[in-house]
């Protein structure tokens, strides 16, 4: 796992603010959807990440697997 150490929500997912302050773009997002958006690419309109290792603050790409929120 690679274990976020930053901003955790309540239910345990990691947040990260991205976008610009200036253009009025900033928001937060869930880190381990950023991580796996930036390291192996778009999630499929309509699917979830899935935590495979079961850690919902680990946002470690190889530990997520897009899935269906029924199969999720």
């Amino acid at each position: 796992c690679w274990v976020w150490l930053a901003a955790l929500r309540p239910d345990g997912y990691g947040m990260i603010l991205v976008g610009s302050r200036i253009d009025g773009s900033r928001r937060p997002r869930l880190a381990h959807r950023v991580s796996y958006e930036l390291r192996v690419g778009p999630i499929g309109q309509g699917l979830v990440l899935d935590h495979v290792c079961r850690n919902r603050f680990c946002v470690n790409p190889e530990h997520l697997e897009p899935v269906t929120p029924a199969v999720n």
